[in-house]
């Protein structure tokens, strides 16, 4: 029987590969595949604390969270916030690629190195220790599937 965080992911894998391959581009317009409409994401401008373990839904600072970013030139929130930026922005330098394990496991250093006393900004709601534990399970399924599918 599978254990719950091995599920949970799966689970992201799947979300990952799934994810249309421009959605990190928060506030960038996209063209629907029949070309007919054009959408656009809103990027953050605000610091925000929601959802604090539930991986899908998660949302800190400014740029911690699946299919949320900060706008351009918006400075992070807090050191973590600061990881998830960093994070973004490899990611966005490696044609999008969610699964990039370069990407992956510097977030994944930054996050270690967070967990052990980073401050947090002002109006958080979210146990800091919390976030990170989510955000490195996501971010570990997505190395691991880096790895199979021999991603950068």
């Amino acid at each position: 029987m599978l254990k719950p965080a091995a599920i949970i992911n799966f689970f992201f894998l799947f979300l990952l590969a799934a994810v249309h391959s421009r959605a990190l581009n928060v506030g960038v317009q996209t063209v629907s595949p029949g070309g007919d409409s054009v959408s656009k994401q809103e990027c953050s401008r605000t610091c925000e604390s929601e959802h604090c373990t539930v991986p899908p839904f998660l949302r800190y600072g400014k740029y911690c969270g699946i299919l949320y970013s900060g706008c351009p030139g918006e400075k992070p929130c807090d050191a973590l916030d600061a990881c998830c930026m960093t994070h973004d922005a490899c990611v966005q330098a490696h044609n999008n690629d969610y699964l990039s394990t370069g990407c992956n496991e510097n977030l994944l250093n930054c996050l270690a190195r967070v967990k052990e006393g980073g401050q947090t900004f002002r109006g958080n709601k979210c146990m800091i220790e919390e976030v990170v534990d989510v955000i490195s399970l996501v971010i570990e399924a997505a190395v691991l599937a880096g790895r199979v599918l021999h991603k950068p």
